[in-house]
């Protein structure tokens, strides 16, 4: 199955212009690493991640920073910087990074050397960037930030060994106090390489002559399942369970190294002898919401809200939980009761978008779309320091085009002023989205061909032009611009998807069809509409058993009416036409009007009673 990816769909995307040591890696690998290591719970309405502190070297000596050298800088040496400067701005970076460099050299600055850096970072070349680094750490051998930056390039690197000693060294050097952070900061920088199991090796080998501690069983019990290793994960977590029986920490890193029903079970138990462990029991509250038993969930948050001492969450994220809960119940009335009190409950400086969305929500549900866009328009722009503003201006946009109002939406879009390049394809996306819904798909095909002019790398435009093309049967179009977005995306499991239903909806290519749609599924495995679309393809290659398998787990996921039609002929022709025609009859119900029932009901001469 295709997925149409509108613009309401970006309503959380942020953008950052600056180049980061991120961006850096990017350049490394076309590959994002993902650490398979679960939050054990999530804090409603968090704004800042505790947990995300840079790496520390121990306390230094008093004289900490080393300051630069006190040399002043020579006429030559300014001229060279004021050229290079001027290379820079016209996008050359060869040159300046080796003169800087060379004056790093002969001036011993550091800022110079941090500066050459920079410089080898935003052009994206690793192996500079880790030689201005390296210059910089001997010239500043103090520096916390020069520190931060080898780490994060031997990360980059996968460079093991020198991690090993990098934090062999800091853990040499520190108290016992500091140990426990370093431990665990050794843990998560092992966590951002690419080799899981040669990570925890690492981890061991930094962790070897350090003596046993909590700490350290929980760092690799962290890493072990990380690897994989759920036996080891779990071994280690209990080894710290032993050491300090009421440690919040080590019963969270048990849970998260057990499947769904021992982590109820250990937390529960856990919450029986330690009564008032707070962040267990704000964990065992959130997992009662993700296994959707609401009603258990809301007694815990309620218990919050009346005594605040027992959790850690502040009153507007306990009430922004209890509203959502209360959606979730169908209580609408009480949501919206929750989200007014979220309101009184923010600080004068606090962002309190997250209620006025709430509320617009609630409105929507029931059916209330001029109060719902009177709730959004209270979000303020505080000078574009709210991400959430310009994404809420293109959602007001497109539900003014829900009520047809068609021209009053693209006149509301002219008065919105993008920031960035990311708002402007946002905003570009929005107007052919509300072109589309009016009936004009030749002027929104021709607007996302101009866009596509502007920013021809653009993901999301190039998405969009392929299914607004296919929409049209302009085939050529969809399947140049699917195959271009594959290209410079190549992790993007939605462009293999679109282009491999495609062909197997049209019947043609399916061996290629197959092969994009089984990419698909290895980028994002549990997709219902990858899925759907697998079974799909299965289907035109008369593989019906596994056809109806793919469709069945897609349908037991989302309960569509595409996929239910699909399941349906697919069944027909199997002569299970029992069930065939109960699935054709609940698709109708579902969705009366659906194209794919009519013309597949067309295509069987079936006529439904």
């Amino acid at each position: 199955m295709k997925i149409t990816k509108s613009c309401i769909h970006h309503l959380l995307s942020s953008f950052c212009v600056i180049l980061t040591v991120n961006q850096l890696a990017n350049a490394q690998s076309n590959e994002a690493h993902s650490s398979k290591e679960k939050i054990p719970y999530s804090k409603p309405i968090s704004k800042k991640n505790k947990n995300s502190t840079p790496v520390k070297s121990p306390k230094k000596s008093k004289q900490a920073e080393q300051k630069p050298s006190d040399s002043g800088l020579s006429k030559d040496v300014l001229f060279k910087l004021t050229a290079s400067d001027i290379a820079l701005q016209r996008g050359e970076w060869q040159g300046p990074f080796v003169t800087i460099m060379g004056l790093a050299q002969q001036t011993s600055d550091p800022r110079l050397a941090k500066r050459a850096a920079e410089i080898a970072m935003s052009a994206r070349q690793i192996n500079e960037s880790m030689a201005a680094v390296r210059l910089w750490r001997e010239l500043a051998p103090n520096s916390q930030e020069a520190d931060q930056y080898y780490l994060s390039l031997l990360e980059i690197k996968n460079d093991y060994l020198a991690m090993e000693s990098f934090f062999g060294e800091l853990l040499k050097k520190s108290s016992a106090e500091e140990k426990p952070n370093l431990i665990h900061q050794a843990q998560r920088s092992l966590n951002r390489t690419n080799n899981k199991q040669a990570a925890l090796v690492s981890l061991e080998k930094i962790l070897a002559s350090e003596p046993n501690s909590i700490d350290r069983h929980i760092a690799i019990s962290r890493a072990a399942y990380r690897a994989d290793d759920i036996e080891r994960a779990q071994q280690e977590a209990k080894a710290a369970l032993a050491l300090e029986p009421s440690s919040e920490l080590a019963i969270l890193t048990l849970a998260n190294a057990s499947d769904k029903a021992d982590a109820f079970e250990l937390v529960a138990d856990f919450l029986k002898r330690y009564p008032n462990a707070k962040e267990v029991r704000l964990a065992y509250a959130t997992m009662l919401m993700d296994s959707k038993q609401f009603a258990l969930a809301k007694a815990e948050f309620l218990s919050f809200l009346k005594d605040p001492n027992k959790t850690t969450l502040s009153k507007a994220q306990t009430l922004h939980t209890l509203a959502t809960i209360e959606m979730e119940m169908g209580q609408l009335d009480t949501a919206e009761s929750y989200f007014k009190q979220l309101l009184s409950a923010f600080g004068k400086d606090e962002d309190n978008s997250t209620a006025y969305i709430g509320l617009a929500q609630i409105a929507l549900q029931r059916n209330d779309k001029q109060s719902a866009d009177t709730w959004l328009s209270k979000i303020e722009s505080d000078d574009g320091k709210n991400p959430a503003w310009f994404t809420i201006q293109m959602r007001r946009a497109l539900l003014m085009a829900s009520e047809q109002k068609f021209l009053q939406a693209r006149q509301f879009l002219q008065t919105i002023t993008a920031r960035q390049d990311k708002e402007q394809v946002l905003l570009l996306q929005t107007e052919a989205q509300i072109m589309r819904d009016a009936g004009q798909s030749t002027e929104a095909f021709v607007l996302l061909q101009m866009a596509l002019s502007e920013f021809p790398r653009s993901a999301e435009l190039l998405y969009d032009f392929a299914m607004l093309a296919e929409s049209m049967k302009h085939y050529p179009e969809m399947e140049m611009a699917l195959k271009q977005l594959i290209q410079i995306a190549p992790n993007n499991a939605l462009a293999y998807n679109a282009l491999g239903y495609s062909y197997a909806d049209r019947n043609v290519q399916l061996d290629e069809a197959l092969a994009l749609i089984e990419a698909a599924n290895q980028l994002s495995p549990n997709d219902p509409y990858i899925l759907d679309s697998l079974g799909w393809v299965k289907y035109r290659l008369k593989q019906f058993t596994d056809a109806e398998k793919y469709i069945r787990l897609s349908l037991g996921m989302r309960q569509d009416a595409d996929v239910s039609v699909h399941l349906a002929e697919i069944l027909w022709v199997q002569s299970k036409k029992e069930e065939a025609l109960q699935l054709f009859a609940a698709a109708r119900k579902k969705d009366p009007n659906n194209a794919l029932l009519k013309s597949t009901l067309e295509r069987l001469e079936l006529n439904l009673p």
